[in-house]
């Protein structure tokens, strides 16, 4: 059996490794992500009114790569958990984690409700309260333990602050940042902010609105140049021919 990697030829470009990829792709590629019937939390915090208005009435084709990443973030959150709990601390049931707003447009689920924690000297944490996990890669986990989390990803910040509003869980959230490269991990607390909760509010008062009225809200940068339209699954849709018509 020739040597591949002798020969020059990287794994990465393998006959086997190329056609199960392509084959994957073109699997996910049939099956996009269909829009939700309701507006979610995790989305409204987006500076970008008219991008949540695309995320949450357009279906997206998501790449099998960023799929994985979805489900490891997932993993983890039931890892990080299991071992918050190993360690005396309480979380309420599934069924106390979710909230609906606007007759049931607005919903949202958080990763957990802490109820009851550890007394550890030099820790205090009053329940009950809302725990947030989140798994980012080495360069985001070391930007977020410099300038702070909710600076570098505002609109987890709005997600957070719309829990602890609707669960009614007022005391300081718990947010744990797993880095999804070396398994470090950052635990802080996150004080309620009422004003951006209420914000928050006001702009899924106002994406419900426009929605329901087939408009689209005004895009929050005006260049399709700009890297923040550059990198939103919308860009065509935005920014092309049908830019203009409604979701």
């Amino acid at each position: 059996m020739p040597n591949l990697l002798a020969a020059g030829l990287e794994l990465s470009a393998q006959a086997t490794n190329v056609r199960l990829n392509e084959l994957v792709a073109k699997a996910m590629a049939a099956r996009p992500q269909p829009p939700r019937r309701y507006l979610g939390a995790s989305i409204v915090g987006h500076e970008c009114l008219r991008q949540v208005q695309y995320r949450w009435w357009c279906s997206v084709e998501i790449p099998s790569r960023v799929r994985l990443i979805f489900e490891r973030g997932h993993l983890l959150e039931t890892v990080v958990k299991a071992q918050l709990e190993m360690i005396g601390f309480v979380f309420a049931p599934s069924e106390a984690l979710e909230f609906e707003a606007f007759d049931g447009i607005l919903q949202g689920h958080a990763d957990g409700v802490v109820i009851a924690a550890p007394k550890i000297p030099g820790l205090y944490l009053a329940t009950p309260c809302v725990w947030e996990n989140k798994a980012v890669n080495a360069k985001n986990f070391r930007a977020v333990d410099n300038r702070g989390f909710f600076s570098v990803f505002p609109h987890y910040g709005v997600q957070v602050a719309l829990y602890q509003k609707f669960l009614g869980k007022l005391n300081a959230a718990l947010v744990t940042i797993v880095n999804s490269d070396s398994g470090d991990v950052l635990h802080f607390q996150q004080p309620y902010d009422a004003e951006l909760a209420d914000r928050a509010v006001e702009n899924a008062r106002l994406i419900i609105e426009a929605t329901r009225r087939g408009e689209l809200l005004p895009r929050a940068y005006g260049d399709p140049c700009d890297w923040r339209c550059e990198v939103c699954p919308f860009k065509r849709r935005c920014w092309g021919a049908g830019g203009g018509d409604g979701p």
